[in-house]
């Protein structure tokens, strides 16, 4: 029987069993196995939105499966001990975690708890690079740079220089970890915030560079730039103190016993 004709007989029956039970209806069958509207529902929560391509798909792959498994079963399969070993390893598996999810999805960090973990943490939010945000400024005359330098010396700037008449052209930088220019600017970890460098000819250009700010290596980032990973990692040291402490629990009221003769004598 081909697919198409296979799909039909499909719904024929799914309309027939409809009758018998119209509130969770059989929609399709493979000899006495029956899968019924609420079980479709439960492995294809969508099945409602789907357009009958995607319904005669599904139901194809689960009429060829349970074929497939059914013929299986029919020569013994599920009596090999491999296979039974598999299944128990999964089930265990499956069961442990299905079991752990409902305490995890209950698990609840308020905002205290939150700031309290990124303080106690610092090691976890640090700046990985240095960064600095600042300007070059370019000169056409040395006389242009040279009076700029000795009439802004003194000045502290914590925000980009304006446009002066003097200066040819201000190029910004912005969070940068690389200098933009180390010529005029060797290094940003020490160069001095918020001063203007002396003059200096680089290349074919006369520059002077300023670094209005900068975020050193292994300093912590604020609390608002990193809230988000601070809460994933706060849930997660929760939950993880919350399992300790349940297994713990769990293990002091059942007794235990481990034979210590199956460890190795090298390693012991």
């Amino acid at each position: 029987m081909n697919v198409l004709n296979r799909l039909i007989c499909c719904f024929a029956l799914a309309g027939v069993c409809a009758c018998s039970n119209s509130d969770d209806p059989v929609v399709v069958s493979v000899g006495s196995t029956k899968l019924h509207l609420s079980e479709i529902r439960a492995q294809a929560p969508d099945w409602d939105s789907w357009g009958n391509r995607d319904r005669l798909a599904f139901l194809d792959h689960w009429v060829d499966e349970e074929i497939i498994f059914q013929e299986a079963e029919s020569r013994g399969v599920l009596e090999d001990s491999a296979l039974a070993l598999q299944i128990e390893t999964m089930k265990r598996k499956m069961t442990v975690d299905y079991f752990l999810q409902t305490f995890t999805d209950s698990m609840m960090v308020s905002d205290a708890e939150r700031m309290e973990f990124y303080k106690t943490h610092p090691e976890m939010f640090q700046r990985e690079k240095t960064t600095a945000s600042g300007a070059i400024l370019y000169f056409s005359e040395w006389n242009n740079g040279d009076a700029y330098y000795r009439g802004h010396k003194n000045t502290v700037y914590d925000s980009l220089p304006n446009n002066h008449y003097l200066v040819k052209r201000i190029v910004p930088f912005d969070s940068v970890d690389v200098s933009p220019d180390s010529c005029i600017l060797p290094s940003l970890s020490e160069a001095e915030v918020g001063k203007i460098t002396k003059m200096k000819a680089c290349g074919n250009a006369l520059k002077i560079a300023v670094v209005v700010s900068r975020k050193d290596s292994g300093s912590v980032y604020p609390f608002e730039e990193v809230a988000e990973d601070v809460a994933t990692r706060a849930w997660l040291d929760h939950q993880q103190k919350v399992l300790d402490r349940l297994k713990k629990d769990w293990k002091s009221s059942r007794p235990i016993f481990m034979k210590t003769n199956v460890f190795s004598e090298k390693d012991k």
